[in-house]
């Protein structure tokens, strides 16, 4: 089966796919169009992981309508945000291709722009109504995205639910359960950060963490000037530079809890629907999860025994101190291989057969 994969800029969630793939021996033949840099560039790895690339824009539709004449695939895979890319696809292949929708983020939800975004790509709410109900299947991070995109539109016969899992072949060797926590605890942030007053907006809550008697190490996906300024001026906020994902993970196994907790002032509806990579990545790294009353998330954590959701952070080191850390660590180590790309990828796949097949009895 020959897959096109869609994305303004290719992300960590493309690359766990295409390593869950080749784990799995799939015989896909993989090709991604993309705008922006490649994963490779992004993340310093993962270009090898598909068999061909090509750079589309300024001109998109015309470009993305050269790539799958040139690439011709059995399926599209379009990764949001924006939709644009989605409804593209759609316009070009006229049903000869099926195509699904990868929901990572529902532009309904926010109150701030997607700032990666196309200029003048259309009018959103109509660019994801027409995503969602014209592809031939759809995929969301949680159930609760889920849930929220079939109050709005209707739905495709096929859909999943494929959460970001961290990928297995970069679990690390883990600490003792027993050993020592730091005192104060020692809590991690690794991720996007900014200062747009969204949700990635953490300047507030970083200084809140370490007040309450918490350090915090970050370990931000790109460098952001306003915070290495808040972690100079802030004992016990620490700044360090961004890592490639396996060396990431390896430093995340030497802290105590990781912090997945996010700014909810504009969009509190967005958040209640993420499942973000870092808790998974957290978990991954034999760390409990610390979370804000973000419901999708909040949920995953305490259903599964895998941290805390947290009303604030008033007296956090405090409550920290007082939990049975090694038995926490030790239902997270147990939980942490099941909850990886290369254990669900399974899922995806079934869903490629089932949408090529289904089309494929269509045209017949």
């Amino acid at each position: 089966m020959r897959v096109l994969f869609l994305h303004q800029q290719p992300c960590m969630r493309a690359m766990k796919y295409a390593v869950g793939f080749r784990s799995a021996g799939a015989r896909l033949e993989l090709g991604f169009a993309y705008r922006g840099r490649t994963l490779s560039e992004f993340y310093g790895s993962g270009d090898e992981l598909f068999d061909r690339w090509w750079r589309i824009g300024p001109d998109l539709g015309a470009d993305l309508q050269r790539v799958i004449a040139d690439w011709q695939p059995d399926l599209v895979h379009s990764h949001n945000l924006p939709d644009l890319l989605t409804v593209l696809a759609l316009e070009i292949t006229e049903g000869r291709v099926p195509v699904i929708h990868d929901v990572h983020d529902m532009n309904g939800l926010r109150r701030t722009p997607y700032e990666d975004g196309f200029p003048d790509a259309g009018e959103p709410a109509a660019l994801e109504r027409a995503a969602t109900e014209g592809s031939a299947a759809l995929i969301t991070v949680s159930d609760e995205l889920l849930d929220e995109i079939a109050d709005r539109y209707e739905l495709p016969a096929r859909t999943r639910t494929f959460p970001n899992y961290a990928l297995a072949r970069d679990l690390p060797a883990l600490p003792p359960a027993d050993r020592p926590a730091g005192d104060p605890p020692r809590l991690v942030y690794q991720g996007t950060l900014s200062c747009s007053h969204g949700h990635y907006d953490l300047r507030e809550i970083f200084a809140a963490i370490v007040a309450a008697g918490v350090t915090l190490d970050v370990y931000p996906t790109r460098d952001e000037p306003a915070y290495r300024r808040l972690a100079a001026s802030t004992a016990g906020l620490r700044l360090h530079e961004t890592r490639s994902p396996s060396a990431l993970m390896r430093e995340l196994a030497g802290y105590d809890f990781g912090w997945a907790g996010f700014n909810a002032g504009l969009n509190a509806a967005h958040l209640d629907t993420a499942l973000p990579n870092k808790a998974f990545e957290y978990v991954a790294a034999g760390l409990p999860v610390l979370t804000l009353d973000h419901r999708a998330l909040a949920s995953f954590v305490v259903t599964n025994g895998l941290g805390l959701r947290l009303d604030g952070v008033e007296g956090l080191g405090a409550r920290l101190r007082a939990l049975d850390l090694p038995a926490l660590r030790g239902r997270v180590a147990a939980a942490r291989h099941g909850l990886t790309v290369e254990a669900n990828i399974g899922e995806v796949l079934d869903l490629y057969d089932e949408t090529v097949g289904a089309a494929e009895l269509v045209a017949g």
